[in-house]
């Protein structure tokens, strides 16, 4: 009785171990979220824009233009820094929705950035995107659709600017906002500040 015992527990405990062997999460980077024919779209579509683009040095600035810039009484808190009252587009994302389908349900860890879509008193959110280099989304063009992760958390955590390590079930799910348009979603489920390794 006490070898059965000993084999159902020694049994019972490598299926354990191998349930938490695979519960471990895939490390995935950025170029993993694009598909092979995808780079070649976004450099194409980079190239257009920049040759159409005008030359900093050929834009005129006229007194009447640096008149139009708001006084401090004019900006409207939580404005973009870039745009305070609003009145520019927003700027170009470029890129696809196109995604890696076979990550779709995987438990992933991916290292990168928070933007928040609204911090609490705490200095906490819920749901933000993670993007692949500070700034991204804020001050500049967005990252394409396929370089940008929706992040939902169940519990809120804190929120900072500093790189993090993520984890959850990622999803080949999109997300459209004004901040960046995100082709996958994580269920966070794990974060940690980042470390190399």
């Amino acid at each position: 009785m006490k070898l059965l015992l000993a084999v159902c527990v020694a049994l019972g405990f490598s299926s354990v171990g191998s349930l938490v062997m695979a519960a471990e999460p895939e490390v995935i980077y950025w170029e993993d979220l694009m598909p092979p024919e995808g780079l070649k779209a976004l450099e194409e579509a980079y190239a257009a824009a920049a040759a159409a683009a005008e030359p900093l040095g050929e834009v005129d600035q006229t007194p009447a233009d640096l008149a139009d810039l708001p006084e401090d009484g004019d900006i409207v808190p939580g404005a973009d820094p870039d745009d305070p009252t609003g009145s520019r587009p927003p700027a170009t994302q470029f890129g696809t929705f196109d995604v890696v389908e076979e990550l779709d349900g995987k438990t992933i860890r991916i290292p990168g950035f928070m933007v928040p879509f609204d911090i609490d008193q705490m200095n906490e959110v819920t749901e933000f995107l993670l993007v692949p280099y500070f700034g991204a989304c804020i001050h500049v063009p967005p990252p394409p659709p396929n370089q940008i992760v929706y992040v939902t958390a169940e519990d809120a955590v804190p929120f900072g600017w500093e790189p993090v390590w993520l984890e959850g079930v990622l999803e080949t799910k999109t997300h459209m906002n004004q901040l960046g348009s995100a082709a996958y979603t994580l269920n966070l489920t794990k974060m940690e500040p980042y470390a190399d390794g």
